[in-house]
């Protein structure tokens, strides 16, 4: 009988050992598949696109204008 025991408590550290060692490869492998996805991701457009540029002088001429303007702050 204490042998029965002792083998079932075995067992059980052993399938619990292996059950965390299966869930420790299965999060690395979903590492694994983000790098993998996430090299395949395209690049943005570059910052400034050379044929449509705005001219360096813009803007030549402009205003501000304020009209019915209302500040109102509540408590």
């Amino acid at each position: 009988m204490g042998l029965s025991l002792t083998y079932g408590l075995a067992l059980n550290s052993s399938l619990s050992a292996l059950v965390f060692l299966a869930c420790q490869v299965e999060n690395l492998m979903v590492s694994a598949e983000r790098i993998g996805q996430y090299s395949d991701i395209p690049s943005e457009a570059p910052l400034v696109v050379e044929g449509s540029r705005t001219p360096a002088d813009w803007p030549t001429t402009g205003a501000v204008e304020f009209r019915n303007l209302e500040v109102s702050l509540s408590s």
